[in-house]
C-alpha cells in the first residue's frame, strides 16, 4: 500500500486537530517584533521531501540511524529539552540562569518565541508534513513525549538556535556553547522521532533569517540593549555592548 493511500483515512481526523494543538503555549499579551509577511518566508523554505521520493527516504533513514545506538542519558536529555525555553541554556550559564533571576530576560524571550512562532507556525500548517513517529510507526520510534501537530519546520529546532544567535549578543564569550547546545536540541528532537533531519535543518535557516530581520528592526534592537543594560551587565559583567 502507497503512504498516501496509507494516510488518507486518517488526514481528515488529523486536519482539525494538528495545527491547533501545535501550537506553543506562549504568553498570550505578548506582542511579536515585526518581521516580513509570512508568505516571503516560502522562499527561503522549500516544501519538504515529497512522499515516497529519494529525498523522504533518505530523510527517513537519517532518523532510524540516529535512534538505532542511543544511550539512556541521551534519551533522557531528549526527554528533557521537550519543554525547552532560553532557561535551557542554564547548561551553558549555570544554574542560577532562571527565570526567577532574569525575569525581563523570561518576558524578552517570551516574545521572541511568539515573534518566531508566526513564521513558523504559517509554515507548518502550509506544508503539512506528518510526523516521522506517525507517517512510519512500524519503523521510527516515539522516544519522548509526543507532539501532534506538523512536523516541518522544527519549532523546537526554530527556537533553540534563535534563542542561542541572541544570547551569543548577550554573552558573546558563549556563542559558540549557546549554538552547541541549541544544536543538540536538534539533534533531540530527531532522536524523539518527533522530526526529521530535513526539518531541524530548514528551521536553523528560519531562526537565522528571523535573526537577521530583527537586527534591522529598531525596536528590537532598543529592547535588546535595554535588556542587556537593565540584567545582563551586573549579572554577567562579560555582557558587551550590542553589535549589529
Amino acid at each position: 500500500m502507497k503512504i498516501a493511500e496509507r494516510f488518507f483515512p486518517i488526514f481528515f481526523l488529523l486536519a482539525f486537530s494538528l495545527s491547533a494543538q501545535a501550537k506553543d503555549k506562549t504568553p498570550a499579551n505578548a506582542e511579536p517584533w515585526k518581521l516580513e509577511d509570512n508568505g516571503s518566508f516560502l522562499s527561503l523554505i522549500p516544501a519538504p521531501p515529497a512522499l515516497e521520493s529519494s529525498a523522504e527516504k533518505a530523510d527517513l533513514d537519517g532518523v532510524i540511524s540516529i535512534q538505532n545506538k542511543v544511550s539512556p542519558e541521551v534519551l533522557a536529555h531528549a526527554e528533557k529539552t521537550v519543554e525547552f525555553n532560553v532557561f535551557s541554556f542554564s547548561e551553558v550559564l549555570g544554574p542560577d540562569f532562571t527565570r526567577e533571576s532574569h525575569p525581563k530576560t523570561a518576558d524578552f524571550f517570551d516574545r521572541l518565541e511568539v515573534t518566531a512562532n508566526q513564521p513558523k507556525n504559517f509554515l507548518k500548517d502550509f506544508y503539512h508534513r506528518i510526523r516521522p513517529y506517525r507517517a512510519f510507526p512500524d519503523q521510527v520510534k516515539e522516544f519522548v513525549t509526543q507532539e501532534d501537530g506538523y512536523s516541518y519546520p522544527s519549532g523546537h529546532s526554530t527556537r533553540a538556535w534563535l534563542f542561542a544567535l541572541v544570547l551569543g549578543t548577550l554573552v558573546p564569550d558563549h556563542r559558540s556553547d549557546f549554538l552547541s547546545a541549541a544544536m543538540q536540541v536538534c539533534q533531540d528532537r530527531v532522536i524523539g522521532g518527533m522530526h526529521y533531519p530535513s526539518d531541524v535543518l530548514e528551521s536553523r535557516i528560519l531562526a537565522e533569517e528571523i535573526f537577521r530581520e530583527l537586527l534591522d528592526e529598531k525596536a528590537f534592537m532598543s529592547d535588546l540593549e535595554k535588556l542587556r543594560r537593565e540584567e545582563w551587565i551586573e549579572k554577567n559583567p562579560r555582557s558587551s555592548e550590542i553589535e549589529k
